[in-house]
């Protein structure tokens, strides 16, 4: 890649002469940088590298892709080089990279995929993919794009996860609010909650806060600000900044022909989609419908399989085991099995609590990136399969 040109061909630069390391050398020296891995002789060439452009601020934990954790000292660094080693799951990857990591952050991987859609995938989340014995002399290159944006500011696009509600009225809404406040607990990172326009646009009522209505954001407390989407904005997600913000919750009722038609583009934008249904028999048929529609999908675009699809039962009634559908009547008939319930809720005194119950703790656990049901992980893989047979 040509940082620099001139048309003088005899005092032409490039990126590997004195002239222009020195140019680059003065775009990126300032950059405080964290390298994570346990890769002794990874790790030395990566700060011979840097050392080279006069990049001295560099700090190295030793910690392997797994062990990385939310850290305070996270926000002292403009620049995170991560050793992926052998791993190839790219959404996992960038889930656990927008949990842990900050957002205005420039992250650069190193590994050993030697696959072009595996760096392509992480190229379109902001993420950038270096092969460690190959590519290392790119690090600078990347730290130069990195000086020519806003200060403070990274290409990296957080994760964005989707709630759909097969029906209006089931409690959606109140069940993301749960799972906001539960994530904010434990993560100081900025979240987005996006409320849709085709929803009850009740999160004032739910947050007991005044809540622009005009689609400006509004911060709830530290970590959470939340926009109601305005009827021109449905299915264009033009006003979708998710580059400043870890995680994007979008809701959204799919239970309306206007929802449907602009399903792709969902899809197409999201990391993680909930089906989120009550035992309402129509409910259920809505589920099954979307879940019919994703599938032709996947036979259009194959990287769609890569997403997580999920399925939660959201009882916003109590259950009459006599005539109310029971799990194992709901999970024969979309053909795949319930990935969360949330049970009902019998007080305000309790559902002002709820977002501390085991439950909720759960589902936030897979809305950041934790897989604790790897057998139920993916609803979309189980539907394929069976198609097939």
């Amino acid at each position: 890649m040509q940082l620099f040109s001139n048309n003088n061909q005899k005092n032409k630069k490039t990126p590997n002469n004195n002239a222009s390391q020195d140019f680059i050398e003065g775009r990126i020296s300032s950059f405080s940088i964290a390298i994570i891995s346990t890769n002794k002789q990874l790790i030395d060439n990566i700060r011979s590298i840097l050392f080279l452009y006069n990049v001295l601020s560099i700090e190295v934990f030793l910690l392997g892709l797994d062990e990385i954790k939310e850290d305070t000292r996270w926000t002292d660094f403009d620049i995170f080089i991560i050793d992926i080693n052998n791993e190839y799951d790219a959404e996992k990857i960038s889930a656990n990279i927008n949990r842990f990591i900050p957002i205005k952050s420039t992250t650069i991987l190193v590994g050993e995929n030697d696959s072009i859609m595996f760096a392509d995938l992480l190229a379109k989340k902001g993420i950038h993919f270096l092969l460690k014995d190959k590519q290392l002399e790119q690090i600078p290159n990347i730290l130069f794009l990195r000086s020519t944006t806003p200060p403070g500011s990274s290409k990296r696009i957080g994760s964005v996860v989707t709630f759909l509600a097969c029906k209006g009225g089931i409690g959606t809404s109140s069940l993301i609010v749960h799972i906001l406040k539960n994530i904010s607990q434990s993560t100081s990172y900025p979240i987005l909650y996006i409320q849709g326009a085709t929803t009850s646009q009740n999160a004032d009522f739910l947050f007991e806060t005044p809540i622009d209505k005009d689609g400006l954001f509004t911060h709830v407390d530290k970590s959470i600000q939340v926009k109601i989407e305005q009827d021109d904005e449905t299915g264009k997600y033009d006003y979708l900044d998710s580059g400043s913000f870890n995680i994007t919750i979008l809701e959204q009722n799919i239970g309306l022909h206007s929802t449907v038609n602009k399903l792709e583009n969902i899809i197409n934008l999201s990391n993680i989609i909930f089906l989120v249904i009550n035992r309402d028999p129509y409910s259920i048929k809505i589920a099954k419908n979307t879940l019919e529609e994703i599938n032709r999908m996947v036979q259009k675009d194959n990287l769609i399989q890569n997403k997580r699809f999920l399925i939660c039962v959201n009882d916003d009634k109590p259950i009459d085991k006599k005539s109310s559908l029971q799990d194992i009547d709901i999970e024969e008939y979309l053909g795949k099995p319930i990935n969360f319930v949330r049970k009902y809720i019998p007080t305000q005194e309790k559902f002002k609590k709820a977002y501390e119950t085991p439950e909720i703790e759960s589902i936030a656990a897979a809305v950041i990136g934790i897989d604790r049901r790897n057998k139920k992980n993916s609803v979309l893989t189980s539907f394929i399969t069976k198609k097939k047979k």
